[in-house]
């Protein structure tokens, strides 16, 4: 989903395998992996000796964007495997760090339709959106930057699974459908 970029800013990076793959197959110069957790963190330092790739990833313990310094002028974010408002607060707290990001990945693990909320009501347009199906559950991808246009919300359905998505019609969307309106389905009968 993401483009080449001089850095990869990996924030919640955790392992460092995202790092890892971005700087091993080109599609970063460096990247910088980024966790609140120094524990975490030694997880990802330890695989990227482990790879002799200590000349291309760097290290953060840092709060989302608060205790990073961006150095490159072209720079993606991804920030993935937390909650959809816990992303949203990160870009908020991140000011213009996020707002300078070429492109930046999302990957929240609930709460879809409140950053979209928050992504739309910000000025950060979505450019490309994803459903993907791994072992029986299903991700939302989102990639967005920012442009500064706030823009109105699509109707519920659109923003909870997203416009771009559903215009791709992908089969891995379809199958969420299914499974949200059968699980929402006995709600309401046993309500």
């Amino acid at each position: 989903m993401l483009r080449g970029t001089e850095e990869l800013i990996d924030i919640g990076s955790d392992h460092g395998i995202l790092c890892a793959y971005a700087v091993t197959m080109g599609r970063a110069a460096h990247a910088t992996a980024v966790d609140i957790s120094a524990d975490s963190l030694s997880k990802a330092r330890a695989l990227i000796k482990e790879l002799s790739l200590e000349d291309k990833v760097g290290f953060a313990v840092s709060d989302g964007f608060l205790d990073i310094d961006i150095a490159a002028e072209n720079y993606s974010v991804v920030i993935a495997g937390m909650g959809g408002e816990l992303i949203a607060r990160i870009l908020e707290a991140g000011g213009d760090k996020a707002r300078r990001a070429a492109e930046i990945a999302m990957q929240p693990m609930g709460g879809a339709k409140e950053l979209r909320e928050y992504l739309y009501a910000n000025g950060f347009g979505i450019t490309d959106e994803s459903i993907i199906e791994e072992g029986g559950r299903y991700y939302q991808l989102i990639l967005a930057h920012y442009d500064g246009i706030a823009r109105p919300l699509p109707d519920g359905g659109l923003l909870e699974f997203g416009e771009i998505a559903y215009g791709k019609r992908e089969a891995a969307l379809k199958k969420l459908l299914d499974k949200v309106c059968a699980t929402r389905g006995k709600k309401l009968q046993s309500a």
